[in-house]
């Protein structure tokens, strides 16, 4: 649809006009990201409840019992299975579902997460948890939900572990958490040691190994 409206009135003529509504909030469009740079959202709403249901976990007595496990991964590792996020749309009224329900479709929400760096794509894939049909789903690390502690300062001198990034905001608070989150993620995919690294919280915010 954007092709077309966009040969009727000129193409820079269209991305000014998508720029100003951008900037006022009435749209989204990212035009500097070429995975998305030919969608534009017009629902901002509906995004915004679509992507909360990644990350914001259903009460324990609500969730199914087959997926408690990937629930149980989510709020206290940080890692997102998309076999989760996938069952979380499909549930969440017809317009959530319909517009979820092909890999294009979610492939495009998860590309806006990864615009603004909600989680780091570990490229991988593991096994579903409680199935043994051997499918397999995507792993996503959220560091803004990983709640595993362990003092990896001690592994590291112990020799268990060789190595460590320690990622930390001061303690006097200047940096605003949603933004120390998104610097996380970033600096992961820029500087990950190794495309599936593990996430710990600690006294130093969070360890990247």
């Amino acid at each position: 649809a954007t092709e077309s409206i966009a040969k009727e009135n000129g193409q820079d003529e269209f991305l000014s006009m998508l720029r100003f509504h951008h900037d006022l909030g009435h749209l989204l469009h990212f035009s500097s990201n070429s995975n998305l740079r030919d969608q534009v959202i017009i629902d901002v709403q509906w995004l915004l409840k679509v992507v909360s249901l990644l990350f914001c976990p259903e009460p324990k007595d609500r969730q199914p019992k087959k997926l408690r496990l990937q629930y149980d991964i989510l709020s206290k590792e940080g890692i997102l299975l998309e076999s989760l996020a996938e069952h979380r749309w499909s549930q969440h009224g017809k317009m959530t579902a319909d517009y979820t329900s092909t890999a294009e479709q979610r492939k495009f929400i998860f590309d806006v997460c990864e615009h603004f760096a909600l989680f780091y794509d570990t490229q991988t894939k593991v096994p579903v948890p409680g199935r043994s049909d051997g499918r397999m789903t995507r792993k996503l690390y959220v560091p803004a939900l990983v709640t595993r502690v362990k003092e990896l300062q001690e592994e590291v001198r112990r020799g268990r572990q060789t190595a460590a990034i320690y990622l930390y905001s001061g303690r006097d608070k200047f940096f605003p958490q949603t933004l120390f989150w998104c610097s996380v993620v970033r600096f992961m995919q820029r500087y990950s040691p190794k495309k599936d690294p593990i996430l710990h919280h600690s006294s130093a915010r969070i360890l990247c190994l």
